[in-house]
């Protein structure tokens, strides 16, 4: 099949007759009703996707003269895993892969990606060490800042909030943000106040991040992709992909594939995105890891859910320099306190042998990943 002026989709389907699950998805997600022709439809045959069908592998090229620069990532979505939810003959559609061919240039890619965030903060030859502020909710101001002052003194290059953290009347969003800011200057770390929310909240959020002097954004993927492109054109500052949530995007008989997921937050422009983790309470395969940080182009790989100091080595070891490694409960669960656990993560680099106090307090605690 020829590829050139196409978008190509690669689905995984299950159906009683893959073949007509191939034509039914191609007419039902360009022209229309794949059962019923119209008078019109000797004069669309342009508009129709060319599809094939080998085992349970679909492919589809939707002629590119479907999409404009100008309809975006939720629209593009939209015809990739649509109509095809409603086709009764088809039990299972998985997007498998996509290539986009010379539509990727309608999409922002990521203004700073991994290269140009190590160049803001100045970091050369190790990973990024991100911190998360715990408890999640509950915190005053002035106890948030508390807490985010420690991190930053400790060794933070990147601080985020929870992605549950919202605007309550505890710990507004204005204060909030204008309080760590003006705690945090001096400090070489970038500070990403939570800017989830709906629509024009989201954009009123950023802006105010911005202009308050926050280092970046994050929100999470309930928002929406279109939110994360939006950001990313608007404001320029280092954007942050949360994807909690996303097994309900990535799992399940219609789903889209990780690497898919991960080729589509490039795309949009994302600056850092939560890939997942190896050895924490979260454990994915190095494989499935690997696939998902490939997908993702420039995009700096972020590493948390049960990350500690014990896999600073194991993590460098299997993904190298250009990651980040993100944690929350190693930072604030260490004996000695916040500042000792993210020294804790910078000792680390050094390897474990005759470690010092903060990080032997960590090895005691959570081991030491081989």
């Amino acid at each position: 099949m020829a590829v050139a002026g196409h978008i190509k989709a690669t689905y995984y389907v299950e159906a009683t007759d893959t073949l007509q699950a191939a034509h039914d998805l191609a007419y039902g997600q360009s022209i229309g009703n794949p059962y019923i022709r119209t008078v019109y439809d000797s004069k669309l045959e342009k508009y129709i996707p060319e599809y094939k069908a080998e085992g349970r592998t679909v492919t589809i090229l939707f002629p590119r003269r479907n999409f404009s620069k100008r309809d975006g990532i939720n629209y593009l979505m939209s015809v990739l895993m649509g109509g095809q939810m409603d086709i009764g003959l088809i039990k299972a559609c998985i997007l498998a892969d996509l290539e986009l061919g010379t539509y990727e240039k309608s999409f922002p890619r990521p203004r700073f990606g991994v290269a140009g965030i190590k160049k803001l903060l100045g970091v050369q030859g190790r990973p990024l060490f991100g911190g998360i502020v715990k408890p999640k909710i509950g915190l005053s101001v002035a106890q948030l800042v508390e807490v985010v002052k420690e991190m930053a003194d400790g060794g933070c290059d990147f601080i985020k909030e929870d992605e549950i953290l919202g605007n309550p009347p505890l710990c507004p969003f204005k204060k909030r943000v204008e309080a760590v800011v003006k705690a945090i200057k001096g400090y070489k770390v970038l500070y990403a106040p939570c800017i989830t929310g709906d629509g024009s909240e989201i954009w009123k959020k950023a802006r105010m991040a911005k202009d308050l002097g926050a280092g970046a954004v994050h929100l999470n993927i309930w928002c929406g992709f279109g939110a994360y492109r939006e950001i990313r054109e608007r404001v320029d500052l280092p954007l942050f992909f949360q994807k909690s949530g996303d097994r309900l995007w990535t799992t399940g008989p219609f789903s889209i594939a990780p690497k898919v997921l991960y080729k589509i937050v490039n795309l949009i422009g994302c600056d850092f995105a939560h890939v997942g983790m190896f050895g924490g309470y979260l454990s994915e395969s190095v494989g499935s890891l690997r696939e998902k940080i490939y997908s993702m182009g420039v995009t700096t790989p972020s590493f948390s859910c049960g990350a500690h100091p014990g896999l600073v080595g194991k993590l460098r070891y299997l993904f190298g320099d250009d990651i980040m490694i993100t944690s929350g409960g190693a930072i604030h669960g260490h004996p000695l306190g916040i500042h000792a656990g993210v020294r804790a993560f910078h000792q680390a680099l050094k390897g474990y042998d005759n470690p010092p106090a903060e990080l032997k307090r960590a090895i005691e605690l959570w081991g030491v990943v081989k």
